[in-house]
C-alpha cells in the first residue's frame, strides 16, 4: 500500500499519536518559552543559536515561565498537505473524494421546478388565461352595432302631359291632392253650374242634415203661371204643385237635378230680398272659401256675368261633395216632385260607372260640366274632379269629361316611389364589419303629376346579424295612399376576431368611455 492508497486518518488516532509524544512537546515547551534578555545577543553566536532552533534544545539556565500547551497539537500536517487526487483512481481500494478547490470552480444548477418559480408562473399562466378566456367569450353588450340612417329621396312620379278637349276650356284635379291641371285659366260664363254656389249659400243660412226636409215652400196658381214665363224666356224651370208645398230639401232637388231656375229664385228670395243682395253675399262668401275665381251676379246662371275659370270650378265642385245634402242631390239620376212629375237629372255622365255628380250648365249655345268621378286604383278610392267651358253641345261636354278622366287615371296608377335594394342605412362595428341595411321590396304608392312621397324609416337591429333578416321598417306615404316595406341586412354582420377581443378589453367592457 502506498502513501496515497492509504486510508485518511481518524481524529481518534490523531489524538493516540500526540498524546505518546506530549512529554516531549512539553519538554519542548519548556525549554523553548524563555524569559525576556535586557541585552541583545552577540552576532557571533547568532548562527549557534539559529542551530539549536532547529535541533535539541539545550537547558538554560533561565527558569521557564510555566507550562504551555500547543493548539491542535493532535492534527498532522503531513495529512492535510496531503490534497491532490491520486493520477489513478480506477487502482484506489476506497472511494475517493476529491476536496480540491475545482468542486467550488462552477455554482450547482438551480432546479426550474422549485416552488420560488413554479408558483408565480403558475399564477401568471392563470392570470392570462383568465384575461384570455374572459376577453374571447364577454358579450358584445358594451360594443353592439350601431344604426346610421341614410336619408332616402323618393322617385317623383311622370309630370302629366295632358290633351285637352277643344274648343273651350277645362281642367283635371284629384281630390287630395292640391295641384290642379287647367288647359286655361280664362273666365268664362258657367251658367246653370251658378245653382251649385246657390246651394252652398242656402245651407248656409239655412242647413239641412241628411234625411232632414227643411221648411215647407207653398205655392199658388200664381207660381205655376210664373214657371210658364220661365219657359217662354227659354229658361230651365220646374212647375210647381198649386196649393201644395214643397220642402226645402225638395227645392234643392228641383234646382241642383232639374236646374229649376224658378225653384232658384224662390230659394234665394226667402232669405235676400234681391239679386243685389244675394250676390252680394254669394261673392262674399266665395272670397272666404278661396272661390276668388268665380264671380257671382244672381242665383240661377241666366245672367253671363256669372262667370268662372275652370280651375275654380273644380275647387267648387270638392266644396260641395263635402256637404253630404248636396252630394246625395247631386248623384241623384231622377226624382219624382209634386207638380213637376219625374225629372231626369241633366247630367248624363251619371250613367258612367263611377260618375257622382255635379252639375251642368248652358247658355247661349255655350255647353258646361262640372264632374266628379271615383276610380277604384288598387286598394284606394280616388275622386277626380273635370270642369268643362264652351263645348258645341252635350255630347261634346260629355266626351271632353270622359277623356280627361281616362288620362288622369292611366298617370295614377302606383309607381314606385323607392325601389327594392335601395340602400337606408348602415351597421357600423369598431372592429370593421360594416353592413348596409337595404329596402326588402318596392314601396308603391299613387302619385299625380310629378308629385312625390315623404318616406320614414324606424330600425331595430336588436339581435339581427345575418344577410336577410329584418332590421326595422320603412313608411312611403303619397297623397292618397301608404304602404310599408321592411329593411334589411344586406350581408352578414361579422363578430370580432380574436385579436380585436384581446386588444379591446376596454371597448368590451364598456369601460372606453
Amino acid at each position: 500500500m502506498t502513501v496515497e492508497d492509504a486510508p485518511p486518518t481518524t481524529r481518534r488516532s490523531l489524538r493516540q499519536r500526540g498524546g505518546s509524544s506530549a512529554p516531549e512537546s512539553a519538554q519542548t515547551a519548556d525549554v523553548t518559552t524563555e524569559p525576556d534578555v535586557t541585552t541583545e545577543p552577540d552576532a557571533a553566536t547568532e548562527p549557534d543559536a539559529t542551530a539549536e532552533r532547529e535541533g535539541t534544545v539545550a537547558p538554560t539556565d533561565t527558569p521557564a515561565a510555566g507550562p504551555t500547551t500547543a493548539a491542535l497539537a493532535w492534527v498532522d500536517a503531513a495529512t492535510l498537505a496531503r490534497t491532490a487526487a491520486p493520477v489513478d483512481l480506477s487502482s484506489a481500494t476506497t472511494s475517493y473524494t476529491s476536496v480540491g478547490a475545482d468542486l467550488l470552480a462552477k455554482r450547482p444548477r438551480r432546479s426550474l421546478w422549485r416552488p420560488g418559480v413554479v408558483w408565480p408562473t403558475a399564477a401568471a399562466a392563470l392570470v392570462v388565461g383568465a384575461y384570455a378566456a374572459t376577453t374571447l367569450l364577454w358579450p358584445l353588450h358594451a360594443v353592439a352595432p350601431t344604426v346610421t340612417p341614410i336619408e332616402v329621396a323618393p322617385i317623383a312620379s311622370t309630370p302629366l302631359e295632358m290633351s285637352w278637349p277643344e274648343p273651350g276650356s277645362s281642367a283635371v284635379s284629384v281630390a287630395g291632392i292640391s295641384s290642379t291641371l287647367a288647359s286655361s285659366d280664362a273666365v268664362a260664363p258657367m251658367a246653370s253650374i251658378t245653382k251649385v254656389v246657390t246651394a252652398l249659400l242656402v245651407l248656409d243660412r239655412m242647413p239641412l242634415a241628411v234625411g232632414e226636409s227643411g221648411p215647407d215652400y207653398s205655392f199658388s196658381a200664381a207660381d205655376s203661371a210664373e214657371y210658364w214665363e220661365y219657359r217662354y224666356r227659354d229658361e230651365s224651370a220646374l212647375d210647381v204643385p198649386v196649393g201644395g208645398t214643397l220642402t226645402e230639401y225638395q227645392m234643392l232637388q228641383g234646382m241642383l237635378i232639374g236646374s229649376a231656375n224658378n225653384y232658384a229664385d224662390r230659394l234665394a228670395s226667402r232669405i235676400w230680398a234681391s239679386d243685389a243682395l244675394f250676390a252680394d253675399a254669394a261673392n262674399t262668401w266665395l272670397a272666404q272659401h278661396g272661390l276668388d275665381g268665380i264671380t257671382v251676379v244672381e242665383p240661377t246662371g241666366i245672367d253671363p256675368g256669372n262667370t268662372a275659370d275652370p280651375a275654380s270650378l273644380l275647387a267648387l265642385a270638392s266644396r260641395a261633395l263635402a256637404d253630404p245634402v248636396i252630394a246625395e242631390i247631386v248623384a241623384t239620376r231622377s226624382v219624382d216632385l209634386p207638380g213637376a212629375g219625374l225629372v231626369e237629372n241633366t247630367n248624363t255622365l251619371l250613367a258612367d260607372e263611377g260618375v257622382v255628380g255635379v252639375k251642368t250648365g248652358t247658355l247661349d249655345e255655350s255647353w258646361n260640366m262640372l264632374s266628379a268621378e271615383e276610380v277604384a286604383i288598387g286598394d284606394t278610392t280616388v275622386r277626380l274632379y273635370a270642369s268643362v267651358l264652351g263645348e258645341v253641345d252635350a255630347e261634346g261636354r260629355d266626351d271632353a269629361s270622359r277623356s280627361m278622366y281616362e288620362q288622369a287615371v292611366a298617370n295614377l296608377q302606383p309607381e314606385p316611389s323607392v325601389t327594392a335594394g335601395t340602400v337606408a342605412g348602415a351597421v357600423t362595428t369598431l372592429w370593421g364589419s360594416d353592413v348596409d341595411i337595404v329596402v326588402s321590396d318596392d314601396a308603391s304608392v299613387i302619385l299625380w303629376d310629378g308629385g312625390s312621397a315623404t318616406v320614414d324609416a324606424s330600425y331595430d337591429l336588436d339581435d339581427a346579424r345575418s344577410d336577410g333578416e329584418v332590421v326595422g321598417t320603412m313608411s312611403v306615404d303619397g297623397p292618397l295612399d301608404a304602404t310599408t316595406v321592411t329593411l334589411e341586412l344586406a350581408d352578414d354582420i361579422e363578430d370580432p376576431d380574436p385579436w380585436w377581443r384581446l386588444t379591446h378589453p376596454l371597448d368590451l367592457f364598456g369601460l372606453a368611455g
